[in-house]
């Protein structure tokens, strides 16, 4: 069992504890888990869109708040968020789902998690390259393209990179580049061949 993934579902079952309405805004989210740090963040934006049941509309603006984080994390300045993107209103089943989706990572995904090759993870140069990618990630997860499974293509490398992070986990920043390689790959090839290269390759795939 991963203690900062139990930790991080507790703070989140706390939060709907609290909560009374069917939304919450990104501020009180945030506050919530600030002393969770970055990772958390990476993990509980991402998750929802690892997922087949998207939650319309929040991709560009969760995928904004990914970019501005991604760049915490290579230049290590502390992360300015427009009032406007704070007092931004997430839905009630949005943390729900994520909640759902950390306690199955935590009791499914557990034994693959651990503490090692922490110089991949931790290293200050290597930091730049992560955030940057993380960056990169956010900026294609934030397009609002109405292509089928574009999401899911930026927020598995954005999950990897979360769960690498949370548990100092060097090989799972190998997982995350390797996903980020199919990402970019991907969208170049949209951007080459068009739309219907993605349908065609969906075929094949599922």
């Amino acid at each position: 069992m991963l203690k900062k993934c139990s930790s991080l579902a507790e703070k989140l079952e706390n939060l709907l504890s609290q909560t009374h309405s069917e939304e919450l805004s990104v501020q009180k989210i945030m506050d919530h888990l600030a002393d969770q740090g970055y990772a958390t963040l990476l993990i509980v934006l991402s998750l929802p869109f690892c997922s087949p049941m998207q939650i319309p509309g929040l991709s560009t603006l969760l995928g904004l708040l990914i970019l501005l984080i991604g760049l915490k994390i290579a230049f290590g300045h502390k992360v300015w968020l427009p009032k406007m993107l704070l007092q931004k209103k997430i839905p009630f089943l949005f943390l729900k789902k994520v909640m759902f989706y950390v306690l199955k990572i935590d009791t499914k995904l557990g034994f693959l998690i651990s503490t090692r090759w922490v110089g991949l993870v931790r290293n200050r140069y290597l930091h730049i390259i992560h955030g940057l990618t993380i960056a990169v990630l956010a900026f294609f997860l934030s397009l609002p393209l109405p292509i089928p499974f574009t999401n899911l293509l930026a927020a598995l490398p954005l999950l990897a990179f979360g769960l690498a992070f949370l548990e100092d986990d060097g090989f799972f920043i190998l997982i995350a580049y390797f996903f980020a390689f199919i990402c970019l790959l991907s969208f170049a090839a949209i951007i080459w061949f068009g739309i219907d290269w993605l349908i065609v390759w969906k075929k094949y795939i599922f």
